[in-house]
């Protein structure tokens, strides 16, 4: 069986979208545990419009790593995925991640591409190539919402970081994902890249998205790298890549493209200099899927 773990706040009819694509798919052992951040019933209607699926509904405050840690210590499945309350699955998603783990044991968990409503490539935008992934490749293809693994590689990793991402008070607005993606490679663990399997989401590059999100999304992303011990120059190509950017936006006269790189660059470079404190070290192993249930 597997275990989808959706944490959700403020969105109703992409909530809606999500569970009906899950209705469609053509494996059929899983459960959906919806970790509810609303202050109210919006989304209950929705819930019993999917009386098929078996549908797990959990309350917790704002954060999601802390919805998905209050997700991970009901799950029941032997694999667990994360798909965002705003993105949809094709309807053979779950029936070729499950193969794909049957007949790849040696794997830890499998990653895909996350592409829009146009069938672009939305992320990574700069891809590895298809297979096993490394401490650097996985930076450029982790998105938590194409991720699966097995529990038993869960239950080894632990828990999200709740004093990371999105919802909560630190200033590391992101991040959580990419942490949660290197924590089982430095424990030895294989996960692997396939971008033959995709998992949908809304454009991640609207302007308006970016205005908003760029800067405190980026100091998220830099202080994972120093966190994770990654040396200067991992971080000098990360940070390349948006100065890049605002080179080539500039060449476009594209100024407000040109700024949201360098905002991006100049968040990057403020997580990154920041001094890891013990308050954001990973969480125990014994309290994840498997454990307090």
């Amino acid at each position: 069986m597997v275990s989808l773990v959706v944490a959700t706040f403020n969105r109703v009819t992409e909530l809606q979208r999500l569970l009906k694509s899950l209705d469609a798919q053509s494996y059929k052992e899983f459960e959906v545990i919806v970790v509810d951040q609303n202050p109210d019933d919006r989304i209950v209607p929705v819930l019993h419009e999917h009386p098929e699926l078996t549908i797990v509904h959990l309350r917790c405050k704002l954060g999601v790593s802390r919805a998905r840690n209050a997700g991970l210590r009901v799950a029941k499945g032997e694999v667990i995925g994360f798909p965002d309350d705003d993105c949809w699955y094709p309807k053979d998603l779950l029936a070729k991640i499950t193969a794909w783990l049957d007949t790849n044991p040696e794997f830890d968990g499998i990653l895909t591409a996350t592409r829009d409503q146009d069938d672009r490539v939305q992320a990574p935008k700069f891809p590895p190539r298809q297979g096993p992934c490394t401490r650097t490749s996985i930076l450029r293809c982790a998105v938590i919402v194409g991720a699966f693994f097995r529990t038993s590689a869960v239950e080894a990793i632990g828990l999200f970081r709740e004093d990371i991402g999105p919802g909560t008070s630190s200033p590391y607005q992101s991040g959580e994902d990419i942490d949660y993606l290197i924590r089982p490679l430095d424990c030895g663990m294989q996960l692997f890249y396939e971008p033959a399997f995709s998992v949908y989401h809304p454009d991640l590059n609207t302007r308006e998205r970016l205005h908003r999100i760029t800067f405190r999304y980026s100091v998220g992303v830099g202080y994972i790298l120093r966190l994770h011990d990654y040396p200067w120059w991992v971080f000098a190509e990360v940070a390349g890549r948006s100065l890049g950017g605002v080179a080539v936006h500039l060449a476009k006269a594209d100024i407000e493209g040109a700024y949201l790189y360098l905002l991006r660059a100049a968040g990057q470079l403020r997580g990154y200099l920041s001094r890891p404190h013990d308050s954001l070290k990973p969480a125990g192993a014994s309290s994840a899927a498997g454990g307090d249930k």
